[in-house]
């Protein structure tokens, strides 16, 4: 590998734990949120899910899926509502704690994206916008060795 790429996958690297780091510690008010946040954030912007919509959004066993549900429904920020249609169908929605993390996270967020992209010319963030979009294809592969 050349000393540059091997700049370049040193400088991800760094990025991406900085960013795990940050959401391992999320907190709202006295509340441990983590990762189960990135949870909040597709709830909030997809109004209404499904567990299996859950499942699919993570990767997960259904299983992995419950026990995150579970905790964010004991803390009181996510709800389960049997659907008018088909009771076997459970939806699941923010509380009305739900929805202030989760606009408290978009607040952080939005501040956090702005302060990155002053520093860029309108060049440079189209490459960054190419990279970001690269990394969040849903169909990349990942290298199992």
């Amino acid at each position: 590998m050349s000393e540059k790429k091997e700049d370049v996958t040193q400088l991800f690297m760094l990025f991406i734990m900085a960013l795990t780091r940050d959401v391992n510690d999320f907190q709202y008010k006295e509340l441990k949120i983590g990762r189960l946040i990135f949870i909040i954030n597709y709830i909030g912007y997809r109004k209404e899910c499904t567990m299996k919509d859950i499942r699919e959004y993570q990767n997960v066993k259904a299983s992995t899926a419950t026990k995150q549900l579970d905790k964010l429904v004991d803390m009181k920020i996510v709800q389960r509502i049997s659907s008018e249609n088909d009771r076997r169908n459970v939806l699941l929605t923010l509380t009305s704690l739900g929805h202030e993390i989760y606009a408290y996270h978009n607040e952080i967020q939005e501040k956090l994206i702005h302060s990155f992209t002053t520093k860029f010319s309108k060049e440079e963030l189209v490459v960054v916008g190419k990279v970001i979009s690269e990394l969040t294809k849903n169909d990349r592969v990942i290298p199992t060795s």
